[in-house]
């Protein structure tokens, strides 16, 4: 299996005055195609799960870009389409591949791009075509969109806040991506939004009970994965706000391309 994997992610927030220029992503974790050290950064786990899964299987692995900056103001058009453009470059360079792996964000704001993983995931299916297997792991603050949903085959957020489960989860969506190219599954997406903000501490009651209900359908009567957004409340996005989304297999051919409302099956 020929399997393409990097990363691009900050989380922003549109009220800070300081943005979000290269610099910031070079100080906090900027690497070059194949040249990820040899430990996990925050949002490198599809890399390292890949790297993981690869050794044993015997995938071809091609490692693009990584690079995430920390939270702070609007990233620059300069700087997210100076970064964005290298990972599609790399990408370009590995083709023909059977599988690619994202360590997004989700709520990066770019100046001109409210839905920076949006537009991302839509050239990289542009260039993929439908039937190469995308996936991406998400940080649970983000604003899921429409485009993301309908650009990926499967999108798997942290379930935990604090951030403890990141390898967890990229291992989940190596997984579940490898069992799709395999055709042993039909991913698709379910999408509720729930009319609501707020931020879930799963250290603690009630959320600790609703995220160890959430991991205890998955395995059963087709249940895939089931994640929650809690949504980024200083993003001041249109996509703002707390989401679950489940996704089951299916028998039916999956879903490459939809307009109008949030996919129901």
């Amino acid at each position: 299996m020929r399997v393409f994997s990097g990363s691009l992610a900050t989380e922003t927030n549109t009220f800070a005055p300081m943005p979000t220029g290269l610099g910031s992503f070079r100080d906090r974790g900027y690497f070059a195609a194949g040249r990820h050290p040899d430990h996990m950064t925050l949002f490198s786990g599809p890399l390292w799960a890949a790297r993981l899964r690869g050794r044993k299987d015997g995938w071809t692995l091609h490692e693009g870009m990584v690079a995430g900056a920390q939270p702070s103001g609007i990233t620059t058009r300069h700087a997210y389409e100076t970064l964005r453009d290298e990972l599609l470059a790399d990408l370009k360079k590995a083709m023909p591949v059977d599988m690619v792996l994202l360590g997004l964000h989700g709520a990066m704001v770019a100046d001109g791009y409210d839905d920076c993983e949006g537009d991302l995931l839509q050239r990289v299916r542009a260039i993929v075509g439908p039937d190469v297997v995308v996936g991406a792991e998400l940080d649970p603050h983000n604003h899921l969109t429409p485009l993301m949903t309908s650009c990926a085959d499967v999108l798997v957020c942290f379930k935990e806040y604090p951030h403890t489960d990141v390898l967890e989860r990229a291992v989940e969506l190596v997984d579940l991506c490898a069992a799709t190219v395999e055709k042993k599954i039909r991913p698709v997406a379910a999408v509720v939004d729930c009319d609501m903000i707020t931020l879930v501490h799963t250290s603690r009651q009630p959320a600790r009970g609703f995220v160890d209900r959430m991991q205890s359908l998955e395995g059963k009567d087709g249940i895939l994965s089931v994640s929650l957004t809690h949504g980024f409340p200083r993003g001041d996005v249109p996509e703002m706000g707390t989401k679950v989304w489940c996704i089951p297999t299916a028998t039916r051919p999956r879903r490459t391309s939809w307009r109008g409302n949030w996919p129901t099956n």
